[in-house]
């Protein structure tokens, strides 16, 4: 069995794990598929195991897989360090980002840890927070760069879209019916626009409802949801597989597509700036859904 792993291929590995995809991994490292493809099937020979489970749109780690991954991080990071030793980056600066929580942090954080291998001397601070309150920083000048999401006309005229998806009443997997009475909604806080919108989709609909909770992060939306607590709006990409559209609210009070945005603030040149926005909006570019 050959032993020598290359770093290459350690770090197509390590980038597949945290964008959970193939294809935005090959646009990250500038490779195409086919050659992430080959250098994975490639370790996996000669390591002699399985290291990633490939289901459908999602790619899970084996348990070789898993512990691969803690020897490729301490490997990749190590040879980053050495190289940025003897061939310094001369860009310096500090970047502040902010994200809705919305956006995938995983290919986000990917791009981080990727802009810090190149550019090692800029410093790259990440915030997330919900649409409004980035877009109010934003103005306020306390962040540079900032993904959002649009559906009520808020985009400004240099914002660039990056994908639109649709957005989903949701219900948990056991099913849920409406009953006449209450809609019973799940939000992220009162200060969300999601929670907005689905006051105003239910009145149209002239439909009651009550808030049965509120919850800042999308992981406790979604065990809300699947527990039965009540229903809530998702975007595609926050769907996980505790929870399905609830097509009969659709049908009643339908929803909106929603657009992702990359906002700049561009008014000085800064080529850290400039360098970070061409990857992030690499990897988390979508077409249109």
């Amino acid at each position: 069995m050959n032993m020598r792993l290359s770093v290459d291929a350690l770090r197509v590995f390590r980038t597949v794990v945290q964008t959970g995809n193939m294809s935005q991994a090959a646009s990250l490292l500038h490779l195409s598929q086919s050659a992430i493809s080959w250098k994975i099937k490639r370790l996996e020979e000669q390591l002699g195991c399985q290291l990633l489970l490939r289901g459908g749109k999602t790619l899970d780690l084996t348990d070789q897989g898993a512990a691969l991954l803690q020897h490729a991080a301490r490997i990749v990071e190590a040879h980053d360090a050495a190289v940025a030793c003897f061939s310094p980056s001369t860009m310096r600066g500090q970047l502040r980002i902010g994200v809705a929580e919305q956006v995938s942090l995983p290919e986000v954080c990917t791009v981080i840890a990727l802009f810090a291998h190149r550019y090692p001397k800029v410093e790259a601070q990440l915030v997330i927070e919900q649409s409004q309150h980035l877009r109010q920083r934003f103005a306020s000048g306390e962040l540079d760069i900032i993904v959002h999401q649009d559906f009520a006309g808020t985009a400004a005229s240099d914002d660039r879209p990056l994908w639109t998806e649709n957005l989903h009443w949701c219900a948990p997997l056991a099913g849920q019916h409406l009953s006449g009475d209450l809609v019973k909604l799940i939000s992220y806080g009162p200060d969300c626009f999601y929670r907005r919108l689905a006051e105003e989709k239910l009145h149209a609909a002239s439909m009651a409802w009550s808030v049965a909770l509120e919850c800042p992060s999308i992981s406790g939306m979604l065990t809300a949801i699947a527990a039965g607590l009540g229903v809530g709006i998702m975007n595609e990409r926050s769907m996980g597989g505790t929870v399905r559209r609830f097509a009969e609210l659709e049908r009643l009070a339908p929803l909106p597509q929603v657009t992702s945005l990359l906002r700049v603030n561009a008014v000085v040149p800064d080529p850290a700036r400039d360098a970070f926005c061409a990857m992030l909006a690499t990897a988390l570019h979508r077409q249109p859904g």
